[in-house]
């Protein structure tokens, strides 16, 4: 699969809070490593294939981890699951927890340019090495289970790679593990896990074609990740999605803590979207807080974090004031609302439906007001295209429409039609590189990339290699 361009030589994306992209590691043991664990999954799997293929997915994963020695009960974790901000408020969580003095592992999905970005241990993104030496030791393990347990079907690369990272963790005896669901939460593979808190941020109408076809159906997926008598923390949540995860929590005797009634934060100066703010729980408040990354809802992300660890105060795990106020400052998530001082300027952001775009417009305007923006946009065929179109088109009425070099990625025309449908005066560009190049000759411009996390992460890769500005890009 590839994931971004390769890179002007000396030029490599770390500054962006990166690895190297992986076609750029000349490292054949890595590259082996890789080909087997993306061809586990065919691109892309058909709606009806995956929904059929849930009831098995659990106790496959149980399957496999049976026969490495159960490395996922040699941890404790956090899961998160939800549609909104489930990354960046593990990332979030991870920081707090690592300022606060424990061995922390993360794991999210997917990547942006590097395999290596999905499993972080401490501050240190997994080597290729032990990438390469793990999926060498999975290879047989999975072949075995397969072929003793047919009726549960086949592996896909997620399910590998999250029993690769269970294995990591457990072996660099990590002190907890803060583990981001990947579609779902009842069926997927991280619920093989015994999650000391469960955290579910927003919920919002996506992946319907397998969880839903309703909000509610798509909340019972999501509550899958509670556990009885355990505390939960939840985000701002719509009312359907509301009533069915409180209902599970009732059935449970799950005591949660809800962001927005007993999680507030306040900005302490404009903007809001990016001042220092105070978050206020039950019985404790923090004040003089901030993050990097820009954007109202990163501070509700924010609130959901440290709620969090709050609840795992209470199972024991240290947490103090300062350990906040230093993972949230130091906290770092890319591909997020982040500008790169380039020429020219960018603003590189994941979002990949109606609901994250519209978090992203509503950022935008409090922190670039009337700043002319030009927008690269492009999106996965799965998406809700026309709903990413009505939340960013009305920013820029200029709009370069391209596509990712991603198997899943919608054919740029299509993009292109939806946002000249939506009034926009389009240009169609083969790549990205591409794209932000006619999108720079806009001079003055803010060039805002979004539409996909795969089109996010060849932009950052691709920004490496542009020349750097003398001023801060957010200034320019």
């Amino acid at each position: 699969m590839e994931q971004a361009r390769s890179l002007a030589p000396g030029r490599q994306p770390p500054a962006w809070g990166l690895p190297p992209p992986d076609e750029t590691v000349d490292d054949p043991a890595y590259a082996a490593a890789l080909d087997y664990l993306y061809g586990l999954s065919a691109t892309p799997r058909p709606a009806a294939a995956i929904r059929a293929d849930q009831p098995r997915k659990v106790p496959r994963m149980r399957r496999l981890l049976a026969l490495c020695e159960q490395p996922q009960q040699r941890f404790p974790a956090v899961l998160v699951a939800g549609t909104k901000g489930k990354g960046s408020t593990a990332a979030m969580l991870a920081a707090i927890l690592q300022a606060a003095g424990l061995r922390i592992g993360r794991y999210t999905q997917p990547h942006l340019v590097s395999y290596r970005e999905r499993t972080w241990l401490d501050g240190e993104y997994i080597p290729a090495s032990a990438v390469a030496q793990l999926t060498r030791e999975l290879r047989p393990l999975v072949a075995a289970a397969e072929r003793e347990s047919p009726d549960l079907g086949h592996f896909t690369t997620f399910e590998v790679g999250t029993a690769l990272t269970f294995l990591y963790f457990a072996r660099r005896g990590v002190d907890l593990a803060v583990v981001e669901v990947g579609v779902g939460g009842a069926h997927d593979a991280t619920n093989v896990l015994d999650p000391l808190v469960s955290v579910i941020t927003p919920i919002s109408a996506d992946h319907l074609d397998t969880l839903g076809p309703t909000l509610a159906d798509v909340a019972r997926a999501k509550a899958g990740i509670l556990r009885a008598g355990r505390p939960a923390v939840l985000g701002l949540q719509p009312p359907e999605a509301m009533a069915v995860l409180r209902a599970a929590a009732r059935r449970l005797a799950v005591p949660f803590a809800r962001v927005g009634r007993d999680w507030r934060w306040e900005p302490e100066a404009a903007p809001a979207a990016a001042s220092a703010f105070t978050l206020r729980g039950p019985a404790t408040a923090y004040a003089g807080l901030t993050l990097p990354l820009l954007g109202r809802h990163q501070r509700d992300n924010a609130a959901l974090a440290v709620a969090a660890a709050d609840a795992l105060r209470g199972r024991g795990i240290r947490l103090s004031p300062g350990a906040v106020a230093r993972g949230l400052a130091g906290v770092v998530w890319p591909g997020r609302v982040q500008v790169l001082p380039t020429r020219p300027p960018l603003v590189v952001d994941g979002a990949h439906n109606a609901a994250s775009a519209a978090s992203l417009r509503a950022t935008l305007e409090d922190c670039f007001p009337g700043r002319r923006m030009v927008l690269v946009l492009g999106c996965t065929a799965d998406k809700d295209l026309a709903g990413i179109v009505d939340a960013l088109v009305p920013l820029a009425r200029r709009v370069i429409a391209t596509q990712a070099r991603h198997p899943r990625a919608a054919p740029a025309a299509a993009v292109a039609a939806a946002a000249a449908g939506a009034g926009a005066t389009v240009t169609v560009a083969p790549d990205v590189a591409a794209a932000i190049a006619a999108a720079g000759a806009t001079s003055d411009a803010l060039v805002i990339v979004a539409g996909s996390l795969f089109l996010a992460g060849e932009a950052l890769a691709h920004g490496a290699t542009l020349p750097l500005r003398d001023t801060d890009a957010a200034r320019a």
